[in-house]
């Protein structure tokens, strides 16, 4: 019967995202699909990872949000544990608490007992985590293996938005200029140190070579550090 009703929900929710351009509204009817056909679920989260950080984009209920929250504030928990491993996270908090003990005293407060924490991956990585609050028990197998089927809704429903898309290439290339700045900020301090300059002397001697050589200063500071590196 379960297994029926999981079936029933994919296809009204297959039609639903089919229907619903915004990627907010997708996630939103997908944690509400597994609030209703996953035994024991009383409340869900969809957290998405955009730059390597998590946020919730979609719930079913405030305490599944409370609940989350405190994760991303002790970055530590379920869903983050999930996030780093590609791989479910099941926890009775009241047995086996001391995993995550914020987690586990939040939780007793408000009354949840169990959560499950499953990744949606797609392109090999995990992008999301499908995160489910139980106030009644323990979630079992078949509550894992659905929570995992609609993870998988997750995934699709992301890699179709073309916000999510726009999202992750703006986080990707902060990514890689941050990467970029650190290793001119390495190489001006390489140059600081073998010069005996200022930094402000050492950024115009980058400026100079880059000009000299028509090279950009990116350029020019990976070859200082690639020399550096090579005369260890």
């Amino acid at each position: 019967m379960v297994l029926e009703d999981l079936v029933s929900t994919l296809q009204r929710l297959s039609e639903v995202l089919q229907t619903e351009r915004g990627l907010g509204i997708a996630l939103a009817n997908i944690a509400e699909a597994a609030t209703r056909s996953v035994p024991g679920c009383d409340a869900a989260t969809i957290a998405i990872s955009v730059g390597g950080r998590p946020a919730t984009a979609a719930m079913s209920g405030v305490v599944a949000l409370e609940l989350d929250m405190v994760q991303y504030d002790n970055d530590d928990g379920p869903c983050l544990t999930t996030f780093r491993s590609a791989s479910a996270v099941r926890l009775n908090l009241y047995e086996q608490g001391e995993q995550f003990p914020h987690v586990a005293a939040a939780a007793q407060r408000v009354g949840v007992k169990a959560v499950l924490s499953v990744p949606a991956v797609w392109g090999g990585e995990p992008i999301a985590t499908l995160n489910l609050y139980s106030r009644t028990g323990p979630f079992d197998d078949t509550a894992e293996m659905l929570a995992k089927v609609l993870a998988t809704q997750v995934a699709i429903a992301a890699s179709r938005s073309p916000e999510f898309a726009a999202a992750r290439a703006v986080a990707e290339q902060a990514q890689r200029d941050s990467d970029d700045q650190a290793q001119i900020s390495q190489a001006t301090g390489m140059l600081m140190s073998s010069q005996e300059c200022t930094l402000e002397q050492a950024q115009g001697l980058l400026r100079q070579a880059a000009t000299e050589d028509e090279r950009t200063i990116l350029q020019i500071a990976q070859r200082i550090i690639e020399q550096h590196d090579s005369t260890r």
